[in-house]
């Protein structure tokens, strides 16, 4: 009874974990960035996305509340 429970249990994991996977797919996936707007870069001049386009961009945002 211990293995039944324990492949119920391992099966309705994977389901979950496939339902799971298909939901948290990008939206923009294969789709161009929006411009980026801001008054303020601490590091640079203000780039367009095309001057980034096929560039490596990590984006940091952070908050103190």
């Amino acid at each position: 009874m211990r293995i039944v429970r324990f492949l119920v249990l391992i099966g309705l994991l994977m389901v979950l974990a496939l339902q799971c996977r298909m939901c948290l797919r990008p939206a923009m996936v294969g789709k161009p960035a929006g411009e980026l707007l801001s008054a303020g870069w601490f590091n640079s001049e203000p780039l367009s996305m095309k001057q980034l386009q096929g560039k490596l961009v990590l984006l940091d945002f952070w908050s103190v509340w």
